[in-house]
């Protein structure tokens, strides 16, 4: 089981580049909103420590977010989970997450 995505959880690019997610307030942790993928991909990263040069691109945007619950939806969608994986489109293009909170995981 991994633990359910929140506004208040940290995304950021393997450079530090940080991403905040859009919630979805139907459902919260301790007041604050859940995340579905979908309120990752698309949005800015702000303060990717990678510069542009001649061979790196600085991460700007997420391209891609997976890493939903199979059981626990928003509106027909799965929660994203701690486990998220997905693309920016910057040179090093990964993504990762840590939900910053203990109190509910899915599967």
């Amino acid at each position: 089981m991994a633990f359910v995505l929140t506004t208040s959880s940290d995304v950021h690019c393997p450079n530090q580049g940080a991403v905040t997610p859009a919630g979805q307030s139907k459902l919260t942790v301790a007041g604050t909103p859940v995340v579905r993928p979908d309120g990752i991909s698309g949005k800015s990263v702000t303060g990717c420590t990678i510069t542009d040069s001649s061979s790196t691109v600085q991460c700007k945007n997420v391209m891609s977010a997976s890493g939903a619950a199979q059981k626990l939806h928003v509106a027909g969608v799965g929660v994203a989970l701690d486990t998220l994986s997905g693309a920016t489109n910057g040179s090093t293009s990964g993504l990762a997450a840590t939900a910053g909170q203990s109190t509910l995981r899915a599967v």
